[in-house]
C-alpha cells in the first residue's frame, strides 16, 4: 500500500464518503419488476488513487480553500471479493477553511458496474463520519435511477449501501 499522509487519509477517508467497497450486491426486485432494490459495495483503498489539487497558491498544507479540488476513484469488490466496478469522484471546495477537516466539498461522481452506471451528487466534510449523497440517474440497468447513497468507513476501504427508489 503507498505510504501518504495523515491529511489526505483524512480526506480519503470522508472522499471515500462517496467511495467504498462492495461488501455485497443484491437487489429486493425481481426480474420482471425493477424497483426499489439496494446495492451494498465495500470500497478498496487498494488499487485506489487520490489528489488535492491546490488551486489556492501559497496555502497553508493544512488547509483547503474554496476553489481546491479532490479527486479520486476507488475499485469495487462484491461480497467474494472480486471486482465489481469503480467509483469515480472530483469534489471542488465550497466552503474553505484553514483547518482542511473543517472545509465543506460539493461532490459528483460515477459508480461503473458491468450492467451500467450510477451518478451521484452531494455536500460533505473530510471530518464527516457517515456520508450521504443523492443518486441522480443512472445507464443501462440503472437508467433513470434516484435514491440515496451512504458511505462509511471501514477496515481496509468504506461499506457502502445505495438504496434506489422504485
Amino acid at each position: 500500500m503507498v505510504r501518504i499522509s495523515p491529511l489526505p487519509v483524512a480526506l480519503l477517508a470522508a472522499g471515500v464518503l462517496l467511495a467504498g467497497a462492495i461488501a455485497g450486491l443484491h437487489t429486493t426486485a425481481s426480474a420482471q419488476d425493477p424497483g426499489a432494490r439496494t446495492l451494498t459495495f465495500t470500497e478498496l483503498e487498494r488499487g485506489a488513487t487520490f489528489k488535492h489539487v491546490r488551486n489556492t497558491k501559497g496555502a497553508s498544507e493544512r488547509s483547503n480553500l474554496a476553489g481546491d479540488q479532490i479527486v479520486f476513484t476507488n475499485p469495487l469488490a462484491d461480497a467474494s471479493g472480486a471486482r465489481a466496478g469503480r467509483i469515480w469522484v472530483g469534489c471542488v471546495t465550497t466552503g474553505g477553511a484553514r483547518d482542511f477537516m473543517k472545509s465543506t466539498l460539493t461532490c459528483t461522481g460515477v459508480i461503473t458496474l458491468a450492467d451500467g452506471t450510477l451518478a451521484l451528487q452531494g455536500n460533505t466534510s473530510p471530518n464527516a463520519r457517515t456520508t450521504t449523497v443523492a443518486v441522480t440517474g443512472g445507464t443501462g440497468a440503472y437508467a433513470n435511477a434516484r435514491g440515496v447513497y451512504v458511505s462509511e468507513p471501514a477496515s481496509g476501504g468504506s461499506s457502502t449501501t445505495i438504496t434506489l427508489a422504485g
